[in-house]
């Protein structure tokens, strides 16, 4: 695994910590992680349809295979999302390849994306927990 690869990794692990820390303060209703299973049409091409996506918090898609892709969303504007992909590749417990992507797009809206060796397609939908 490259520096950068790792560099990435970490980054990306402590930029999720953060919100986490800045929600503990504030008292509100409590977010459970959300869990989605996606459903296959190819090896490297998943359609994801609809993912419910809560502003701030992080939403577990299995690919199968030990693949995982986390996404969490941050809400730029009442229409714009930044969504930070995560898809990592596990057995046994340990990460063996970890890939982050980030894109900016419209909630609500369909969109395709590259992340690694897969192609995602989903419309999400982000609730604001204020």
């Amino acid at each position: 695994m490259g520096i950068s690869q790792i560099i990435t990794g970490a980054s990306v692990f402590l930029t999720g910590l953060l919100p986490m820390s800045c929600h503990k303060a504030a008292p509100q209703q409590k977010a459970a992680p959300s869990t989605v299973t996606a459903g296959t049409t190819s090896s490297a091409m998943h359609n994801l349809g609809e993912v419910a996506l809560t502003n701030h918090y992080e939403t577990c898609v299995q690919l199968g295979d030990g693949k995982n892709c986390t996404f969490l969303p941050k809400m730029i504007d009442s229409h714009n999302v930044e969504i930070t992909l995560s898809l990592e590749s596990k057995t046994d417990g340990k990460t063996h390849d970890l890939t982050v992507t980030q894109v900016t797009t419209k909630s609500g809206k369909p969109f395709e994306v590259a992340v690694g060796d897969f192609q995602l397609s989903l419309t999400p939908k982000v609730v604001v927990n204020n």
